[in-house]
Order: structure tokens, then sequence, then C-alpha cells
């Protein structure tokens, strides 16, 4: 029959006091079977002693949220090696990258402009549909000029204008974009103006261009349209088969 020993050290002069934990049931400790020394949370464990395949099972499918934010105070120093394969399948929560929103419109029929009036461009919008146009994600919507957005996040806006002033010397030509944020009212958050001298009575074209980034919090309450003024008549340009008029959204990112 196998004994157990208990050894003293002779250079030692401190007691060494086994207590029993506060338990009713009965423990069996089964020693192992080798010459070594006994491991306590202050111990280290030699990188060459670590060998073999860790078990799936000792790790559980999801650490617990203290575990997890223990993971965060990893020095770098200490992660040292090729990291294995990562499934896809397996990772969630993580934001999309790239580009997931890009959309354009433009405008299909001419609005004529008053002297020196305001012009809302109101209608005959599309979205456009040639010469291989590619549009990212849900995209825009409009209704009676007004744009509204798919999703939430920091947008990019880009307002092209063309347009042909009448007969008249002096000219000028602004391109507004109005964006409001409790989707009632609108301010101008990007103006381009133009102008022009000519000596005859003749016509003059014009284009003009702004841009905005859009911090878009609520798909509700956060939307677009846009303006043109001209001091001398005229009119926008469209087309049903280029952008001479347009509006175009990227999103950035999330906000």
């Amino acid at each position: 029959m196998a004994k157990v020993k208990i050894q003293g050290n002779a250079s030692g002069t401190g007691v060494l006091t086994v207590t029993a934990p506060n338990t009713s049931t009965d423990r069996t400790i089964t020693l192992p079977d080798t010459t070594g020394t006994l491991l306590d949370e202050n111990s280290s464990v030699p990188a060459a002693n670590l060998t073999g395949t860790v078990a799936d099972a000792r790790f559980p499918a999801t650490l617990p949220a203290a575990s997890a934010a223990n993971l965060t105070a990893i020095p770098a120093a200490n992660i040292t090696g090729t990291l294995p394969a990562i499934s896809g399948a397996n990772l969630t929560g993580l934001p999309a990258g790239g580009i997931t929103e890009a959309d354009q419109w433009r405008l299909t029929s001419n609005v004529t402009l008053g002297n020196d009036l305001v012009s809302w461009l109101t209608a005959n919008w599309e979205r456009v549909d040639t010469d291989g146009f590619g549009k990212l994600g849900t995209g825009l919507t409009e209704s009676s000029g007004v744009f509204s957005f798919p999703s939430t996040g920091v947008w990019m806006l880009i307002f092209n204008v063309n347009g042909h002033i009448f007969n008249t010397h002096t000219r000028y030509y602004n391109a507004t974009l109005y964006t409001t944020t409790d989707n009632s009212t609108y301010d101008s958050a990007a103006l381009a103006q133009t102008n022009g001298y000519h000596s005859g009575n003749v016509g003059t074209y014009f284009s003009a261009s702004c841009n905005f980034v859009f911090d878009v919090t609520n798909v509700s309450t956060h939307k677009f349209k846009m303006q043109v003024l001209s001091i001398a008549g005229g009119f926008v340009q469209s087309s049903t088969g280029s952008n001479r008029t347009s509006i175009t959204a990227i999103k950035l990112g999330d906000t």
C-alpha cells in the first residue's frame, strides 16, 4: 500500500498548516503519480511546458461579461506567434466596412426661372438609370422635391446645377442646398454662386456646385431639398440621358 509522507524543511522555522474548508461533504484529493512542485496563483508556467491541444470544453461558447472585460488588458508584448483562423460566421456586432450607400438623382424637365425669383426644384426627379450607373444600398427617396435617407449616418451631399440665363448684361445665378433636422425648418446648408457680364444681348450658360456633410441622426426628421435663383430669368437644365442638374448622396459612415 502506498503511503503519504509529510517531510519538514530543516532550514525553515515556519509552521505549515493544512486547513480544511468549511464543508459537510467528504472530499478525496488524489495526488498525481509524478515528481514535481504544486503551483498556486502566483506561480509561472514555462512556455515550453505548455504542449498538446486545449479541449474546447474548457472554454464556454460565450465568455462572461467580467472575463471579456479582462481581455482588454492583455499587454501587446504578451501576444506572440500566429493566431488561428477565425470563422466569420461566429463574429457578430461588427460594423460593415467601406461605403454601403451611394445614390444619384437628376432633374428630367427644365425649370423656368423668374427674374430675381426663387425657384424650388419640387418635381421631375428621377434616379439615374443610364450609362452604367451603379447604386449602393437602398438609396434615397423623394417626394415633391424633398429627399429622405434610408438610414442614419454621416452623408456627403453634392448638388450640381446647369442652367441658361436669358439676355441681359449683368447676370448671377445661385444654387442652394437646404437641410432640416426637425422635418419642418429648413436652413441653407450650402450655397454656390456664379456670375458674369456680357455687353451684348445674348444668353449665357452657367453651372454651379455646392456640397455638405450631413449628420443624419434620425431619418424621420433629417431631410433636404434644393433651390435655384437667377437675377435674369432663364431656366434650369435637365435631361433623362445625362446628369445636367443632379444630387449625389454618399454615406461616409455611421453617425
